[in-house]
């Protein structure tokens, strides 16, 4: 009977784990789908930044001070967009930004 029960406990975290894992990578993919409609950007563009997105996601859960973190993700981001983007994208970057960091 414990056994059955630890089994459902480990399954039921497995399940909530995957559940909420979901949850973050479709926040990621609608956060760069914003940034992609807002500022114009391309396909290879959008496939880096949702990687930059993906990788501040994970490093963010092992650290407590996120802001440096934040710091080289937005960086990195500014360096995929041409002038034009950069641009567009400095209007909508603090509020964009403030999204990011509530997945964190």
């Amino acid at each position: 009977m414990k056994n059955l029960i630890l089994t459902l406990i480990f399954t039921l975290a497995f399940q909530f784990t995957n559940i909420i894992a979901q949850e973050k990578n479709e926040s990621i993919s609608n956060l760069v789908s914003t940034l992609k409609q807002k500022v114009l950007l391309n396909d290879d563009q959008t496939t880096s930044i949702e990687k930059v997105l993906t990788e501040l996601v994970s490093k963010s859960k092992t650290v407590e001070d996120k802001n440096p973190l934040i710091q080289d993700a937005q960086k990195k981001v500014e360096s995929y967009l041409d002038r034009k983007q950069k641009m567009k994208y400095d209007i909508i970057k603090n509020e964009w930004w403030k999204q990011v960091s509530a997945l964190l």
